[in-house]
């Protein structure tokens, strides 16, 4: 039994082990970090206007992740041809389409089976002279998407994998239940969603959290290995994750992003992303209050907890 006074050295020791890991702030240099940056940079640029669906600037941001796609190698579905799902937003809205971009790269040993890597482009927009550029939110998925398309282009994995940039997220994940409601594959052969959505924000403590589907001990535990060797804090559970009182709503995180769609056809799935701050939903969500090193960062932990799901157990 340890003594009381050893017992506090223990915890004291363990803390600053801990605070000395949220404390850093380095890369591994696993992905293509000029590229990731410039993608991050693009998608949330004034020319971009926001990628509000239905608006010149969403056109200009389907048209470069379109290319981006052709040029990292992807495969589209017959389906999709070019890599362009087209969806009607609802039945009440027959003027506006929402216009997903989808991709995959065959498995080197289980083609057959699938992880869906997911993240949507949209945001709000311009509102009077006020462009609300989406850096964080979520250029930062969309980039990130990219630059593991190109790390799987480049190494393979054992399992396929679809890479969905989704429209109509902040009107209502009406692109992914629209990808959902017409899958170019069999849904049993979808064995997991990773969902990213806003991996450019840590907080002074280099915060990235994670929300798996309830119960799933192997995907908590595959976030358990992962934060072991992530170069930030990985967090299970975004209800961990601070919350703001100038949001009046509290967040259901695991139904706050395009995960919520997957789940709700029984799909297992893997929210990645930061908490909510003070630049959230504002013209301040820009390219130039982005943490760099920590996105850089963020990224990475994406690539390995995707590389992690490729070995998880129950795939």
């Amino acid at each position: 039994m340890f003594k009381p006074f050893g017992l506090f050295i223990l915890i004291s020791c363990f803390c600053f082990q801990a605070y000395a890991k949220c404390a850093l702030r380095q890369s591994y240099g696993l992905l293509n970090e000029g590229l990731l940056i410039n993608d991050l940079a693009t998608l949330s640029s004034a020319q971009m206007s926001g990628r509000k669906t239905g608006t010149i600037g969403s056109a200009k941001a389907r048209r470069f992740i379109q290319s981006r796609f052709k040029t990292i190698g992807l495969a589209y579905f017959s389906e999709y041809p070019e890599f362009i799902q087209q969806f009607q937003l609802s039945k009440r809205s027959s003027d506006k389409q929402g216009f997903n971009i989808v991709g995959w790269i065959k498995g080197t040993s289980d083609e057959q089976q699938f992880i869906v890597v997911s993240a949507h482009y949209d945001h709000l927009g311009e509102k009077g002279r006020h462009v609300y550029y989406g850096a964080d939110d979520n250029a930062s998925g969309v980039a990130t998407l990219l630059a593991l398309a190109s790390k799987v282009s480049e190494l393979g994995l054992a399992h396929s994998v679809i890479f969905l940039a989704t429209d109509a997220e902040e009107k209502g994940l009406y692109g992914a239940k629209a990808f959902i409601k017409n899958l170019p594959i069999n849904k049993n052969a979808i064995l997991l969603n990773i969902n990213l959505d806003m991996l450019g924000e840590g907080g002074r403590r280099n915060k990235l959290y994670t929300t798996f589907s309830r119960g799933d001990e192997q995907l908590a535990k595959l976030v358990e290995n992962v934060a072991d060797t992530a170069a930030l804090c990985l967090i299970s559970g975004h209800w961990k994750s601070r919350n703001f009182s100038q949001f009046k709503q509290k967040f259901n995180w695991r139904k706050a992003s395009d995960h919520a769609a997957f789940s709700k056809v029984g799909i297992p799935y893997l929210f990645v992303g930061g908490g909510v701050h003070t630049r959230y939903h504002t013209p301040k969500d820009n390219f130039e209050n982005i943490n760099q090193d920590f996105y850089i960062s963020a990224a990475e932990t994406a690539w390995l907890i995707l590389q992690a799901a490729d070995s998880y157990q129950a795939l």
